[in-house]
């Protein structure tokens, strides 16, 4: 039997532009994990204790199979998958899950290129992948992204207080994606101005994490709040969560994934204080 597992992963800054060619900071998230199991057999069958991930699977391996030009019915095995990753909360679960279809395919010699196949099997969730959240799931490793220009793996200088919390709604990646889309059709001036803030908010981020610069992560975190309001990706909901955090003494604070709910990234000068009252949350 073989035994793959691929983590979580939350955004620092980069979210939507890093499609059309932005920077993006992304980070593996440990705390959760998607696991895959493969043992030999005659016929080809799967077992989860989570239906949709089932279907999931079969639905990953055609595509795959497709894509590396192998019969599905060369796939003869027992898969057992399992994933204590939120669904729908900008965490990557879709990821971690292609990187372990990926890792199977790997391991049976069928794939050849394990980005492009990565990338290949994510467009069934998020309609065309940049490659960033399969990318951090595949290394599991801190990662700045650009399409265009390739992956570099990060080593910060230094690690402040960060918190990722969730903001109590599911995030609908796709609807997300839609959204940004129709203000490119509606005004794409606009929508050019937003994807130059983004890519200037992780400017920012790259810089405080590589030289140590607290203001410079504060103000690279809140330019990326102000892109995700801009897009219209903060309803009002979040936007609560989120004064709250400041409240309770957080410096700033914005969604990381999609927007529109999933978990929000806050940015600390020192630890929250013990009676802060903070919703289910990770530090990082």
């Amino acid at each position: 039997m073989t035994s793959f597992s691929s983590h979580a992963k939350w955004i620092l800054s980069g979210e939507h532009s890093v499609v059309r060619g932005g920077k993006a900071i992304a980070f593996p998230l440990c705390n959760y994990t998607n696991s895959l199991t493969f043992e030999k057999g005659d016929d080809l069958s799967i077992f989860s204790s989570h239906e949709h991930l089932k279907e999931t699977v079969f639905s990953l391996l055609e595509i795959a199979s497709s894509f590396s030009n192998i019969p599905l019915e060369e796939i003869r095995g027992r898969i057992a998958v399992e994933s204590d990753i939120p669904i729908k909360a900008g965490l990557g679960s879709s990821a971690a899950i292609c990187a372990n279809i990926v890792n199977l395919f790997k391991y049976l010699g069928f794939c050849g290129d394990a980005l492009e196949l990565a990338k290949r099997l994510e467009n069934k969730f998020h309609q065309k992948s940049s490659g960033l959240d399969v990318t951090v799931a595949l290394e599991n490793k801190p990662v700045v992204f650009h399409k265009n220009r390739g992956v570099e793996f990060l080593k910060p200088k230094f690690w402040p207080c960060m918190i990722l919390t969730y903001s109590g709604e599911k995030s609908p990646t796709s609807d997300c994606i839609s959204i940004v889309r129709e203000i490119f059709l509606k005004d794409e001036k606009l929508a050019l101005e937003l994807d130059e803030q983004m890519n200037l908010a992780s400017e920012l981020c790259e810089h405080a994490l590589k030289n140590a610069v607290f203001s410079k992560l504060k103000d690279g975190i809140t330019l990326g709040n102000k892109v995700f309001r801009g897009w219209g990706l903060c309803n009002d909901s979040m936007s609560f969560h989120m004064e709250e955090l400041l409240s309770a003494g957080a410096v700033a604070a914005k969604p990381t994934g999609s927007g529109l709910g999933g978990y929000v990234l806050s940015l600390w000068e020192k630890d929250p204080p013990q009676n802060a009252n903070l919703p289910p949350h990770v530090r990082l």
